[in-house]
């Protein structure tokens, strides 16, 4: 119901939303899921009355990452921020969360948690910037960034799957390339066009379904508590909305016209990059992107 109410929200939804943050309603698994969509929409249709609960949304967000089971609802709730809420309402959180995400990947690291860590970033680098994504994960460790870069997105790009998931993915990754700088200069340069090399085999390239024989992490449609029957029921009308559905309608084109941006504010930078650093067939790829967007060349 309250996905369908138009903004403001009504004063009596609004009361209840206090008590949808309290610990104990979050002790039942087969809570999770309504609970989360139900947080999601107070923040879609109110994101200006969510300031003062930040804090509080992000406790759940904590309690659920911890979780092999249940980490996903708590990248949904974070993506719903990012998407909704004022970058100034976030900033004072960024550090502690990055850092909340590391601690897990450390500790249990799993396929369906990596997946969601690449969206997440990339809808982070599409919606608040690419510069401060790199900022905010070099503030936990200098060079940090390089890291997240070469075992993360490059590594784990082609693993990858859902239209709405690589679009987003595609998005975030094109401007850490062409939008962040730190990506440009003598720190991480050396990753740029392995990084681009990895986006294009992501869009040309079949899904890499493997996952390492010692994982054993729980699907969605397995995780303790809520039927298969009652996840249909809650889900099934919900698709996954596109957040960049109004600014981007082809990820390749866009990744051509972002490059050539880049090209004429750091003129004779690029292409000497993609010369040196693109192999394969990625390069006549690249190449088809650039003419799909009437481009003939890169400054």
């Amino acid at each position: 119901m309250l996905e369908l109410q138009n903004r403001p929200i009504p004063g009596q939804y609004m009361a209840l939303f206090p008590f949808l943050l309290s610990p104990q309603l979050w002790e039942r698994p087969g809570s999770i899921p309504p609970l989360t969509r139900l947080i999601q929409a107070y923040i879609e249709k109110n994101p200006d009355g969510m300031k003062d609960s930040v804090n509080s949304i992000l406790g759940i967000f904590q309690k659920l990452i911890a979780s092999r089971s249940n980490d996903h609802f708590g990248f949904y709730l974070l993506n719903t921020m990012v998407e909704n809420l004022d970058k100034s309402v976030l900033q004072t959180f960024l550090k502690s969360v990055f850092s909340l995400l590391f601690q897990r990947m450390q500790s249990s690291k799993t396929t369906k948690f990596m997946k969601n860590f690449i969206v997440f970033m990339s809808l982070f680098a599409g919606k608040i910037g690419a510069q401060l994504l790199i900022d905010t994960i070099d503030s936990i460790q200098q060079g940090l960034f390089g890291m997240v870069v070469e075992k993360i997105f490059i590594a784990e790009l082609q693993k990858i799957a859902g239209e709405t998931e690589k679009k987003i993915t595609a998005v975030g990754v094109t401007k850490i390339l062409t939008e962040g700088p730190a990506m440009l200069n003598d720190n991480y340069v050396r990753l740029w066009a392995g990084l681009l090399n990895a986006l294009v085999q992501m869009f040309e390239e079949g899904v890499d379904n493997s996952t390492p024989q010692d994982e054993h992490f729980i699907e969605i449609e397995d995780t303790p508590g809520y039927t298969t029957a009652f996840n249909q029921l809650i889900f099934a009308t919900k698709k996954p909305l596109d957040p960049f559905a109004g600014s981007v309608t082809n990820p390749k084109v866009h990744l051509a016209e972002s490059l050539k941006k880049a090209s004429v504010r750091y003129p004779g930078k690029l292409q000497p990059l993609i010369q040196s650093g693109v192999k394969g067939p990625a390069v006549s790829k690249l190449q088809e992107y650039l003419l799909s967007a009437n481009i003939a060349s890169l400054s």
